[in-house]
């Protein structure tokens, strides 16, 4: 019995440590300026994500994606994901998701296909879950 019950506290404190919330809460970098050539409203999936989203070409012919007023859930191993569906394959990953609230940024170089990987995604890599997604119009 104590064995049992020593497995099952081990077990669960694994979850907990496993679940850990590795994301940055807050974050507000300067928007940047240029001309928007797609943006998109965050929907919610699994869990809570709202804010827009926005292709930028700025006056350096640089392409950002740029989250503004965004807001999601924290959780482990969140990542920002192109894709051209909300099933999450196939995708092009921009990275670590920088915060959960707030306004930032990703750089885009030639190899993101934004035109064919029209919706971005905030995916729990180590779960498979879709917290939520935007589609760029």
């Amino acid at each position: 019995m104590k064995k049992s019950i020593l497995l099952i506290t081990a077990s669960l404190s694994l979850l907990f440590i496993s679940c850990k919330k590795n994301t940055p809460e807050n974050i507000n970098e300067p928007v940047p300026a240029g001309t928007a050539i797609a943006a998109g409203s965050f929907l919610s999936n699994a869990h809570s994500c709202s804010g827009t989203v926005k292709i930028i070409k700025d006056s350096a012919n640089k392409i950002q994606l740029v989250f503004t007023d965004f807001a999601t859930d924290n959780g482990p191993d969140l990542r920002v994901w192109i894709s051209p569906n909300d099933g999450g394959s196939p995708y092009q990953e921009l990275g670590l998701l920088k915060a959960v609230t707030g306004n930032f940024s990703y750089e885009l170089n030639a190899s993101h296909n934004y035109l064919t990987n029209n919706h971005v995604l905030i995916w729990c890599k180590r779960y498979s879950v879709l917290f939520g997604h935007a589609v760029l119009q």
